[in-house]
């Protein structure tokens, strides 16, 4: 009897440990998210370029999740049309690209949205298990330097508990982790510099070097929506180049340019929130309720107005992303500002451009973009944070 005791309060000790609040990680693992399906890990996912992602408290994995067969799940990439749809015999959820929210064939319009990485489509987890009725659960791993948390996907196939699915996942997973984190904490090696031997050469007769040289890199586009003169403009700027960019909206502003929030997000462009850092958390709450009025959509990206402080922006567990702007134009005449943007692009290597949506951004719009559209150059709609 005290045997069988004994093992019962072991058992309890470590659902206890097992379940500990994901928000209390360890150190170790931080920014490390795993995957399961019914009662496999999906090891494939730990590396850096498939590494799940949290924004908030909404957990995203890559698409590529939905390759399980178990799941039951097939889905759709539709570039031209703006669109990623999940879909079995039962229904369809079809999301917007520009991550403005979902609909499903009967009608309903959610706005829970994806997020794009590095290219790659990122789904909410639990958003879809919820629509397509699979369960969720959401736990810490226990492993012997940390804890790292897990996302389980279940249909009626699982046989596996979550105690014992995590106490099988945690030594499955020690050694992929090992490797991941060890790659992540190793610095790239230098250069290799070679000796430069002269040699006797004919006479080299040098070449014009062009005022701007690109270096390459990524560059993302943010456009405050604080003029009044040109946001039409800015807006013909980039789809005549195909470019789509983060229009940010000041929330006391909100009602009054309906129509241009209407416009940004069915030209494919994403929305986001100007704040004035006053009472950020408040007036974040008020902006997604009046876009929840004008788009059926909630707002993950911000950025503060004008000078206002970031007290609480940096904060992990707040429920945004804040735009990382470190590039704007400079003064002059719009030729001259489009050829220092794109030196200022060229210097930095990636660049978060943050302009107003003015008659002059347009014109500089139209200047830059033809150079900057073309390589090394990789234009992107930056969704989450780097």
């Amino acid at each position: 009897m005290k045997k069988r005791l004994l093992a019962l309060l072991c058992v309890l000790a470590a659902l206890l440990v097992l379940l500990i609040p994901w928000s209390y990680a360890a150190g170790t693992y931080d920014g490390v998210y795993l995957v399961g399906v019914n009662d496999t890990v999906l090891l494939g996912l730990i590396n850096e370029t498939q590494m799940p992602v949290r924004r908030g408290s909404v957990i995203y994995a890559p698409y590529t999740v939905l390759d399980n067969k178990e799941l039951d799940l097939s889905y759709a990439l539709n570039r031209s049309g703006g669109t990623f749809t999940i879909f079995n015999r039962e229904g369809s959820l079809i999301f917007q690209l520009n991550g403005s929210g979902a609909a499903d064939k009967k009608g309903g319009e959610y706005t829970q949205g994806i997020i794009t990485r590095n290219g790659v489509v990122y789904i909410p987890l639990r958003f879809v298990c919820s629509f397509f009725g699979l369960s969720y659960s959401f736990y810490n791993l226990v492993l012997p330097d940390g804890t790292v948390p897990i996302a389980r996907l279940r249909t009626a196939a699982a046989t596996l508990g979550d105690a014992q699915f995590g106490a099988q996942a945690a030594q499955l997973v020690a050694g992929p982790l090992a490797q991941y984190l060890a790659a992540q904490a190793t610095p790239s090696p230098p250069p290799t510099l070679r000796p430069v031997v002269p040699t006797p050469t004919a006479p080299v007769v040098p070449t014009p070097t062009p005022s701007v040289a690109p270096q390459g890199g990524d560059v993302s586009f943010a456009i405050e929506c604080t003029a009044d003169d040109g946001f039409s403009d800015v807006l013909a700027a980039l789809n005549q180049y195909q470019v789509k960019a983060l229009f940010l909206f000041p929330v006391d502003t909100l009602v009054q340019q309906d129509s241009r929030v209407r416009s940004a997000a069915a030209a494919g462009h994403q929305v986001g929130l100007l704040l004035t850092g006053a009472d950020p958390r408040e007036e974040f709450r008020r902006g997604n309720e009046l876009l929840g009025h004008i788009l059926r959509y909630e707002a993950t990206q911000v950025a503060l107005l004008g000078d206002a402080a970031a007290a609480d922006l940096g904060d992990e567990a707040a429920p945004w992303w804040v735009w990382p702007g470190n590039t704007r134009l400079r003064t002059g005449g719009a030729a001259t500002q489009a050829r220092s943007l794109i030196q200022d692009i060229s210097d930095r290597g990636d660049a978060y451009v943050t302009l107003s949506s003015s008659t002059r951004t347009a014109q500089v719009l139209r200047r830059a973009l033809p150079t900057l559209i073309q390589r090394p150059y990789a234009i992107n709609l930056l969704t989450e944070a780097s």
